[in-house]
């Protein structure tokens, strides 16, 4: 079973709705043993000609603010690491930070997808995901409500050890999430593409422990299947699997993963093989 012990929160200096601090708290609350490594990246270009007095301003400046919104966790007894970093490309260094923090999960506020911000997402969101060496939930709305739908994206028909490790990952965050949501309801969806190919809706409902009327097996491409079904059952969260590729530098996510991600309207959890 997955067992959470870290997990890395990115904050946005740009608001005070910290949505990713709120949802990392969510799952943190459920138990006693995770940790918070709270992280903003800092910098600024101005013209100050004392470049480490500038620095050393910001620095504890940010500090002080994230001490800030931490502070009430803290106060409920969950232990919470600060690390305030300066550096000019937050979007390559949010990787090594987690890195270093040895996390098992980053949760970041997903970047807009829309219009002119598609090429801005391929250097941040598009940067810690293929790059990430555990999962990475990413916020496109609030917090998990209570009776929230938990929806997992399977491929079952390919057995081999890639994929039946992904599958396994991908159903063990989903019954996690759903055990820590009160009144929630876990789904899965596996897209086909075409009857020769043909997947049980038994088959997917045994594999995930669920009830038949919530497993969703559908003929078609899953870039259209998942965000269709998602949007169908209203699905707080998306959980699907990345995979590496061998003789590549971190994970590489396909243009399928993008697509769904464009696409969904909810959070979503990348959950990796390892």
């Amino acid at each position: 079973m997955t067992v959470l012990k870290k997990i890395f929160v990115v904050i946005d200096p740009t608001t005070d709705n910290q949505t990713a601090l709120a949802s990392a708290m969510q799952i943190a609350s459920r138990s006693e043993t995770v940790t918070l490594h709270v992280y903003e990246a800092v910098y600024s270009s101005g013209t100050n000609t004392d470049v480490d007095a500038l620095q050393r301003v910001e620095l504890a400046r940010h500090r002080a603010w994230v001490e800030s919104l931490v502070e009430p966790i803290r106060a409920q007894g969950k232990q919470v690491e600060v690390e305030i970093e300066w550096t000019s490309d937050w979007r390559e260094a949010l990787v090594p930070a987690a890195k270093r923090a040895a996390a098992d999960l980053v949760v970041k506020a997903a970047s807009e997808r829309s219009g002119s911000r598609r090429r801005m997402l391929k250097k941040s969101d598009w940067t810690l995901l293929r790059n990430s060496l555990c999962p990475v939930y990413l916020i496109k709305n609030d917090v998990l409500q209570d009776g929230a739908k938990v929806l997992v994206a399977l491929d079952i028909a390919r057995e081999d050890e890639l994929h039946s490790k992904l599958n396994e990952r991908v159903i063990q965050f989903g019954q996690a999430f759903a055990k820590a949501i009160p009144d929630s309801a876990l789904h899965a969806v596996n897209a086909y593409a075409d009857s020769d190919n043909f997947v049980y809706q038994p088959d997917l409902a045994d594999k995930v422990g669920i009830e038949r009327t919530d497993a969703h097996t559908i003929e078609g491409v899953p870039e259209k299947v998942i965000p269709d079904v998602a949007e169908e059952i209203d699905a707080g969260i998306v959980i699907i699997g990345t995979a590496s590729r061998d003789g590549l530098k971190g994970a590489v996510i396909g243009n399928t993963v993008e697509k769904i991600l464009d696409a969904i309207h909810t959070n979503i959890l990348t959950v990796t093989a390892q």
